[in-house]
């Protein structure tokens, strides 16, 4: 069953009172509460006009006959009307203690339900190839996927985090080829490399060979290759790949793999185990983990009975090629509805005709393997926008196969990221790398604080500046909302001003500084707020469980940054304009209270963001 948070019994009480002063007559459905352009107007406002045309009296007159019947209760101190406005201003002292009080008791668990506690769910993430190091979009992807997972948990839900590793095939190939062809055996220590980036330089290498030899063939045909239309240039790399002494190669290689020839084998898997161990690094430097890894080729292979099984029983068919088919065009009735419109969907190849699989086999198979290892209640795909229509197609064919909780899966889309350089082109060695990028933003942040600070000693440096680059680096990538495509900007991001994760650090470590010079907090009996810029702070910490409720079912952790740079936006004009420590008596002991429970929620809410705080900065 679901807590309830003070914001929740506040607005529950005013649309009650409403009802109860309007006789029935306004129902509690009906009943729309907002926010007033002015704390001068109010704490929260009903506009009268729908109900006064129910009413058929005016709604000036049906706002103030509704005010005469309000009393002051626990929130409420007083309703008044102003025009059609039913405007309340609520019990300050009141709501605040009970606010700060509920807060501070129950600490990085506040704001926390179990309204989800009966639901388990899946969250598949990151899903690198073995063929090249983590790049700048796997960034976004995993601290997206990462936030989500968590937040999702603070409302009850078991969340199960796992990736499909793609660690077969024919780009996989091209790496192990490229290395038998000009590795001389170099090894990650050999050559200083961690083995990701290692295995990724022989993957640009086959490409750059590759490209080589196409430009010669080019030559060698008076081709002009640049000004042929799109559909051609398609057309002509499909015959020059057939003619590619390179592809040849790779296409015998993987033939070997496939019949589990024992030398390409063991090269294979120790190339994978360098990529892993790289990945563990890059994984634990941006604080992701997982609960299990799924291997591409453990599984794909199984994904074919499935696809047999339903092509038995008339759910695919067979097209005049051999391809298997999964019918989508033919059932509506899987159609994703998308701004309240059915979205058509065209048929889809999940086996090709010469029984090889193809990404669709394999998530098939992946599907029906999870709901059989686990009894996961719905499950949510982070994968990039680029695939949006594909994951419509594969939930269809889950509905056409009868899947458990078909109905119950997200793709949890994202846009992509963007530097000056443009998209992310990794086969022509252009990968914005994730390694590097999280080494230059530290650099960065470096070079920052020791201007800053340089009576710093070079211990505490490094930590901070750690702290301070990744902060900015995941905050930066995690405010934006995930369906908006982010421009990065690492020098922009690392400002202390502004909405960046420094920002909110410094304001962390400002509130820390005050309740350090305060040496004890003694719990108010009573609480003051004398001022709108404390009741300000108020309204956003009790606000702070809805934001987690609503992510856990919108999934875009954009929310929650938004809202920790407007929460401490307010707290930092609140500490400039008024006197916290040089305050005495119930104002002193409030304001503590009030920066304590700040400091609370704000390292609670960093934290869901993956991003670590400073006491000092």
């Amino acid at each position: 069953m679901k807590s309830i948070g003070t914001a929740e019994k506040i607005l529950s009480h005013l649309v009650q009172e409403i009802a109860r002063a309007s006789q029935g007559k306004v129902k509690v459905s009906n009943i729309i509460l907002t926010t007033p352009p002015s704390a001068e107007l109010g704490d929260y406002s009903f506009l009268c006009f729908e109900i006064s045309k129910e009413l058929k009296t005016p709604a000036a007159k049906v706002a103030s006959d509704l005010a005469a019947k309000i009393s002051a209760t626990e929130f409420i101190e007083k309703a008044v009307a102003v025009g059609p406005y039913l405007n309340f201003y609520l019990n300050r002292n009141q709501i605040s203690k009970k606010a700060l009080a509920e807060v501070l008791k129950e600490k990085n668990k506040y704001g926390h339900s179990k309204s989800k506690s009966k639901e388990f769910v899946m969250m598949e993430y990151i899903s690198p190839n073995t063929n090249k190091p983590l790049h700048i979009g796997h960034i976004r992807n995993g601290l997206i996927g990462s936030s989500v997972s968590e937040i999702i948990k603070t409302q009850g839900s078991r969340v199960f985090k796992n990736d499909i590793i793609n660690d077969r095939g024919i780009h996989i190939i091209k790496s192990i080829l490229a290395y038998l062809k000009w590795g001389n055996n170099e090894t990650p220590a050999s050559a200083n490399l961690k083995g990701d980036h290692l295995v990724g330089k022989y993957y640009v290498r086959f490409s750059q060979e590759y490209n080589q030899e196409f430009l010669t063939w080019q030559r060698n045909k008076n081709l002009d290759f640049e000004k042929l239309e799109h559909d051609k240039k398609e057309k002509i790399k499909e015959d020059f790949d057939k003619e590619s002494a390179l592809m040849k190669q790779a296409r015998e290689l993987l033939k070997k793999w496939e019949d589990n020839d024992r030398k390409i084998r063991v090269l294979w898997k120790k190339m994978n185990s360098w990529v892993y161990k790289g990945f563990e690094n890059t994984y634990k430097k941006l604080g992701l983990n997982f609960d299990k890894h799924y291997y591409e080729s453990e599984i794909y292979q199984a994904g074919k009975e499935i696809i047999f099984e339903a092509l038995k029983k008339g759910i695919f068919y067979k097209n005049k090629s051999g391809a298997i088919i999964a019918p989508l065009s033919k059932h509506p009735e899987v159609w994703p509805i998308i701004n309240g419109k059915q979205n058509p969907l065209d048929d889809k190849v999940v086996l090709r005709s010469d029984g090889t699989s193809l990404y669709i086999t394999q998530d098939i198979n992946l599907a029906a393997l999870r709901a059989k290892e686990y009894k996961i209640t719905s499950s949510l795909y982070c994968v990039g926008s680029e695939q949006d229509y594909y994951f419509r197609q594969l939930f269809a064919i889950f509905e056409l196969l009868k899947f458990p909780n078909a109905d119950k899966l997200y793709h949890l889309s994202y846009a992509l990221v963007y530097l000056p350089e443009g998209k992310l082109k990794s086969r022509e060695g252009k990968v914005v790398d994730a390694d590097e990028l999280i080494k230059k933003i530290v650099e960065l942040a470096y070079d920052s604080l020791k201007e800053r600070y340089p009576k710093l000693k070079e211990t505490e440096l490094k930590k901070r500046s750690e702290i301070i680059g990744l902060g900015a680096l995941k905050f930066n990538f995690l405010i934006a909302s995930k369906t908006t495509p982010i421009y990065f900007d690492p020098k922009a991001s690392l400002s202390f001003e502004g909405k960046t994760g420094p920002y909110l650090q410094y304001s962390y470590a400002r509130a820390a500084s005050i309740l350090r010079k305060a040496k004890k907090i003694n719990k108010p009996r009573e609480i003051l707020v004398s001022d709108t810029q404390e009741w300000k702070i108020i309204l956003g910490l009790i606000n702070f469980p809805k934001i987690l409720s609503d992510i856990a079912e919108e999934y875009d952790p954009a929310k929650l940054a938004n809202y920790l740079i407007e929460l401490s936006q307010d707290f930092n004009t609140f500490y400039h304009n008024l006197p916290v420590l040089e305050a005495e008596g119930k104002i002193r002991a409030t304001r503590l209270s009030l920066t304590a429970a700040f400091k609370n929620v704000l390292a609670q809410g960093l934290s869901l963001l993956g991003i670590e705080t400073l006491e000092e900065m």
